[in-house]
C-alpha cells in the first residue's frame, strides 16, 4: 500500500487528499504540459506599435462614451503604473492620470494581429484552444521533445521570442499540468515572462493566491465563500468536495478540483465541432429605456439578432429567457417555454409578453438581453402547442425569413430591419453596428 507524505501548513491544517496526490504528484493529470499564452495590454500594445510615439506616454484604449460604453478596455504600463485598471470609467482614468491619451479601438488591426499570432501558435501545436482575441491555451502533451514541464517552459521561451520577432508583441506564457494552472501562472509575472506553476509550486505559490485568481471563480462565487472565510487557494483545498456541494452544488465540486490540481478539461482546437447549449444578445443603449415603446423596440432588435444567429445553426428554442438591468444596476433573469421557433416576430412576442407578466409597467432600465435556450434541430420533431401556427403560415414566414437572411448577407445586416424599429434609430443602432463585441473586463 503506497503512503502519501501529508502536507501540512504553519497552522497544522492537513490538505485535502487531492491536493495531496496532487502535490505528490500522483494526480490525474500527471505528464501533462499545457501552456496559457497572453498578450500583454493587447489592445494598447498594438497601439503602441502602429505609433511608436506612443510608448513614451501613458495610453488606454477606451469604449464609445456616446454609447455608454466609456470604460477602459485596455491601458499599457505607463498607464498601469498610475493605478488605471481595466473595467474603470474614463474620468476616473483621468483624475488619476490627467495627462492619459484616449484611444478608440480599432477591432480590425486586433483582429489582424490575433489571427498573426494563432499562426505561430499552430506552428508550436496542432491543439490549440483560443480564450477570446488574446488569450489561447496550447496541449504540448505527445509532442516530441516535450516530457516535463521543464520542457514546457523551454517551449514556452521559444513561442515568447517568435511572437515578439514576427509581430512586435509581448506575451507571458503559463506552464502547467492543466488549463487552469496554466492561466494562473500567465497572470503571475507580467510582461513578458515565462511561469511554471506546477505540483512543485502548489505549497509556496500556487496555495497562496486570491480565489478570484482562478478563472471562473466569480464575483458572487467569492462573495458566498468569504461568508465561510474561504479566500485563497489554500483555504479551498482545507475542505473536502462534500462542502463545495452543498455550498454551490456542481459548480463548488467543480471550483474544488480545479484548486486541487484537477481540471481535467481537454483543450479544444478553434476548429472543433461546438456544442451549443443557448444564444443571446442583450445591449445596453445609449440611454435608459423609459417607455413601453422603447423596450418593445429593443426586444425586437435584440429577437431579430437572436433569431437570425438560430437559423444560420439550423436551429430552433423551445425556451426564452430574458435579463434586465435597472438604473440601480440590479439584476434580474425570468424565463418561459415556448413552441418551438426561429422567428422573430414569434420570438419577440413571447419576449414582450414574458416581460410584462413579470415587471409590469415598470420601465426605467439600463441595459436589457435576451437568450434562447432549449435548443433543437429545425428538422427535430418535437412537441407542438394545441393552438400553434398553421403550416401555411409557418411556411410564409419562413420564407420571409429565409429572404431577410439572404439580403442582409449580400448587402450588409442593417440593410434590411423591421419598420417598429425605425422609431428611435439612436437607441438600437449600437446593436447592428459592425463593431466587434468584447468581454470588456478581460485583460487586453
Amino acid at each position: 500500500m503506497m503512503l502519501i507524505k501529508k502536507q501540512m501548513f504553519g497552522g497544522g491544517d492537513v490538505l485535502s487528499e487531492e491536493a495531496q496526490k496532487y502535490i505528490n504528484r500522483k494526480g490525474i493529470n500527471e505528464g501533462r504540459i499545457v501552456l496559457h499564452s497572453d498578450l500583454n495590454n493587447f489592445f494598447a500594445s498594438v497601439e503602441c506599435l502602429k505609433s511608436r510615439f506612443l510608448k513614451s506616454y501613458p495610453v488606454a484604449v477606451c469604449g464609445s462614451v456616446e454609447e455608454r460604453h466609456g470604460i477602459v478596455l485596455a491601458k499599457n504600463n505607463i498607464a498601469k503604473a498610475y493605478g488605471i485598471k481595466t473595467g474603470q470609467v474614463i474620468w476616473q482614468a483621468k483624475q488619476k492620470c490627467p495627462n492619459l491619451i484616449v484611444l478608440e479601438p480599432n477591432y480590425e488591426d486586433y483582429l489582424k494581429y490575433s489571427d498573426i499570432v494563432r499562426k505561430i501558435y499552430s506552428s508550436f501545436s496542432d491543439r490549440v484552444e483560443p480564450f477570446g482575441m488574446d488569450e489561447a491555451w496550447l496541449e504540448l502533451t505527445g509532442i516530441n521533445g516535450v516530457k516535463t514541464l521543464e520542457d514546457g517552459a523551454k517551449k514556452a521561451n521559444e513561442l515568447r521570442k517568435c511572437v515578439y520577432e514576427e509581430t512586435g508583441l509581448t506575451v507571458s506564457v503559463g506552464v502547467s499540468d492543466n488549463k487552469t494552472f496554466s492561466k494562473l501562472a500567465s497572470d503571475y509575472k507580467k510582461p513578458d515572462a515565462v511561469t511554471v506553476l506546477g505540483p512543485d509550486e502548489y505549497v509556496d505559490k500556487i496555495s497562496g493566491l486570491s480565489l478570484g485568481e482562478m478563472i471562473f471563480a466569480g464575483r458572487s462565487t467569492q462573495k458566498r465563500l468569504k461568508s465561510f472565510d474561504i479566500e485563497t487557494i489554500r483555504d479551498i483545498a482545507y475542505k473536502d468536495k462534500y462542502f463545495f456541494r452543498s455550498v454551490l452544488g456542481k459548480n463548488g465540486v467543480f471550483l474544488y478540483y480545479n484548486a486541487c490540481g484537477y481540471d481535467t478539461s481537454p483543450v479544444v482546437p478553434s476548429d472543433a465541432p461546438d456544442i451549443i447549449k443557448s444564444i443571446g444578445n442583450s445591449a445596453t443603449p445609449p440611454r435608459d429605456l423609459t417607455s413601453y415603446e422603447d423596450i418593445k423596440l429593443m426586444l425586437h432588435a435584440l429577437c431579430d439578432k437572436v433569431c437570425t444567429r438560430l437559423r444560420k445553426i439550423k436551429m430552433r428554442a423551445t425556451v426564452l429567457q430574458i435579463h434586465v438591468r435597472d438604473t440601480k444596476l440590479n439584476t434580474c433573469e425570468r424565463q418561459c417555454r415556448i413552441q418551438a421557433t426561429d422567428n422573430e416576430i414569434d420570438f419577440t412576442n413571447a419576449a414582450v409578453a414574458l416581460y410584462f407578466q413579470n415587471f409590469g409597467e415598470y420601465i426605467n432600465l439600463r441595459s436589457i438581453g435576451v437568450r434562447a435556450m432549449g435548443l433543437i434541430k429545425i428538422n427535430d420533431t418535437y412537441q407542438c402547442m394545441l393552438f400553434g401556427a398553421d403550416d401555411i403560415k409557418e411556411i410564409k414566414m419562413t420564407m420571409i425569413d429565409n429572404t431577410v437572411d439572404a439580403i442582409r448577407e449580400k448587402f450588409g445586416k442593417g440593410v434590411i430591419k423591421r419598420g417598429v424599429l425605425h422609431t428611435d434609430k439612436s437607441l438600437y443602432s449600437p446593436i447592428y453596428s459592425g463593431k466587434h463585441l468584447i468581454q470588456p473586463f478581460k485583460s487586453h
